[in-house]
């Protein structure tokens, strides 16, 4: 079926396919735009920021943090806001302001100047929760998994195309200019979305919805016990990720035996666990609407978790590369399975509010998580900070099947 007949914009049918298809390759966009940037970031510091090699650790982890701690802050205020909007209207929002924060993050001279500059790109940032919102307000039921499949594949296939475009524009030009790269990406995708993306039509009972105000609609959304239960998965995956952040480049680095090639093999490594992702993504989503969303996603956060263990037998590239891959292929399954959690349990007229908090929590792992690692990097060895995430994975993995699997004996609702 070419339209899915159940949901209107402006009394047209909207057409799900194509919001799927741009929806995707503005996400897609925007995730190559950051890891072409955020994954030198220790590097830039280093080379061309002028900051010591005994206190880049320390940059690195405030300036990854301050990011995230900033969505975190602001994602439930402009979730809250796209049900009063619209989603379209906050994908604009955040695709233009975040091109202007590369701009600005060009111009930054001292490591306190890229600071502040990576604080007001997370005040604004937002774009890739409401764009899955957006998407999943409009995809047929039947279509759910798969949509966010491929979803989370656009996040990964961005995420391995961002650090190889990043690693060859920082040798041919300079870093400098791969923020100039990545703002004329998400220029690019957010016009695509402002002329060729269909909204969900906003009817008055649906304002009137809202009239609460913000933090009454927030209290609301967070009485929901699945809801929270599905904002601390998303908190531990991105704590989990963001651990090795920014130890990983100079891990690479130490893996080689010195700077020359580290850039470029850096960017190859990031690209791996992203090359699995757009490989494994669909299938894990498609599957979760097969079998059940909470048993799939203990299955791959349990693999993910066991994969990591094998990081303590690595003593070279190759082998940290093929672990990475393996690694992917099984946590590319998480988002998928976990977005389509919050459409099964929240009320479509608080959708946009329970994006934004499940962003919210998600954007405070990314604040744990570079910052934990700083701390456990200063007396572990990087191998045994991945062996750690792994536990935690697996941990996870089987609490949601002995308190969700189990219990409901493979239902697939929350």
């Amino acid at each position: 079926m070419a339209v899915n007949n159940h949901k209107v914009y402006q009394n047209q049918p909207v057409n799900w396919r194509r919001n799927l298809l741009v929806l995707w390759g503005g996400v897609f966009l925007t995730c190559a735009s950051y890891t072409m940037i955020v994954p030198f970031l220790p590097l830039y510091l280093l080379q061309e920021l002028g900051v010591s090699p005994t206190s880049v650790n320390m940059w690195t982890g405030i300036i990854f943090s301050i990011t995230f701690l900033g969505s975190a802050i602001m994602a439930p205020y402009w979730g809250a806001l796209a049900d009063k909007v619209g989603q379209k209207r906050m994908v604009v929002r955040a695709g233009f302001g975040l091109s202007l924060c590369y701009c600005l993050a060009a111009l930054a001279s001292t490591p306190t100047q890229l600071f502040l500059v990576r604080a007001l790109t997370g005040v604004i940032s937002g774009f890739v929760p409401a764009a899955m919102a957006l998407c999943s307000a409009t995809l047929p039921a039947e279509r759910l998994g798969w949509g966010m499949g491929w979803m989370q594949a656009a996040v990964a296939s961005g995420s391995v195309i961002g650090p190889l475009i990043g690693g060859y524009v920082s040798e041919w030009f300079s870093m400098h200019f791969s923020f100039y790269v990545a703002a004329v990406a998400l220029a690019a995708a957010t016009i695509g979305i402002m002329f060729f993306v269909q909204d969900v039509f906003k009817n008055e009972s649906n304002k009137h919805q809202n009239d609460g105000g913000v933090i009454h609609d927030l209290l609301l959304a967070v009485n929901n016990k699945n809801l929270l239960y599905i904002m601390v998965l998303f908190f531990l995956v991105q704590s989990c990720l963001m651990l090795i952040q920014p130890l990983l480049t100079i891990y690479v680095r130490d893996l080689m035996g010195g700077m020359e090639g580290a850039v470029k093999a850096s960017g190859v490594v990031f690209s791996l666990a992203g090359i699995a992702g757009i490989m494994a993504a669909p299938f894990w989503g498609k599957l979760g609407q097969k079998i059940g969303f909470t048993k799939t996603l203990f299955f791959v956060m349990f693999c993910a978790g066991f994969t990591n263990l094998f990081q303590v037998f690595v003593d070279n590239i190759w082998q940290f590369g093929f672990v990475q891959f393996v690694f992917g292929l099984f946590l590319a399954g998480a988002a998928p399975n976990i977005n389509a959690g919050i459409v099964k349990t929240t009320d479509p007229l608080v959708r946009g509010k329970a994006f934004g908090l499940v962003t919210s929590a998600q954007q405070f792992g990314g604040v744990m998580g570079p910052l934990l690692g700083g701390f456990l990097g200063s007396f572990l060895a990087t191998k045994y900070i991945l062996v750690f995430t792994g536990i935690i994975l697996m941990t996870a993995g089987l609490h949601i099947y002995f308190t969700k699997v189990k219990s409901k004996q493979g239902n697939s609702t929350w």
